[in-house]
């Protein structure tokens, strides 16, 4: 890698965290998150490095965001009788965020509908483990591969990832509109 690409080039990469092994990034998921991190840092726009990210890791993507905006992060939580799981935890003074992650080429009102009921679903069973977590309120969140129409769904935001940051960095202004637990 290094006799094709200039040294700073090559420094960027390993400066990102990135693992090269026998000249080659390792074709892992952590590497496609660096570099995709990396190319949104550099300008790149975040949509079109979505595309190139598989479900798994437009989650673990999405996570990276909430960590940048200083959030606690857990990745798969699991809760117990019954058994769900929710695919982000981003705690953030007290607050917390459960985001359910759709990576979907495709999605029409029913199908988001369907979403925001089982997510809401998950809130009102973490309500009783949010002490556990150090949580006070909690808010439910879709984050979404496409740009869709619609910005709530019964209370629960629907949030593209090329709005997620913007979402983010307003979040306290809204709250009063989210559907909380």
């Amino acid at each position: 890698m290094n006799d094709i690409l200039s040294p700073d080039v090559f420094e960027f990469i390993l400066s990102k965290g990135i693992s090269v092994n026998n000249k080659k990034i390792q074709n892992i998921s952590f590497n496609k998150i660096c570099l995709g991190i990396a190319a949104v840092e550099c300008g790149a726009d975040v949509f079109e490095v979505c595309k190139l990210l598989d479900w798994k890791d437009f989650e673990i993507f999405s996570s990276e965001v909430l960590k940048f905006h200083d959030y606690l992060v857990h990745v798969n939580y699991r809760i117990k009788n019954p058994t769900r799981q929710i695919d982000i935890i981003g705690i953030r003074s007290k607050v917390g965020l459960i985001v359910d992650c759709k990576h979907w080429k495709d999605s029409s009102y029913s199908r988001l509908l369907q979403v925001v009921r089982k997510q809401k679903e998950r809130a009102v069973l973490l309500n009783d483990r949010k002490h556990v977590l150090g949580i006070s309120k909690l808010y439910p969140v879709i984050v979404t591969f496409l740009q869709n129409e619609f910005q709530y769904i019964n209370g629960v935001p629907i949030v593209s990832i090329r709005n997620l940051n913007s979402f983010l960095l307003d979040f306290d202004n809204y709250t009063q509109n989210f559907f909380t637990v």
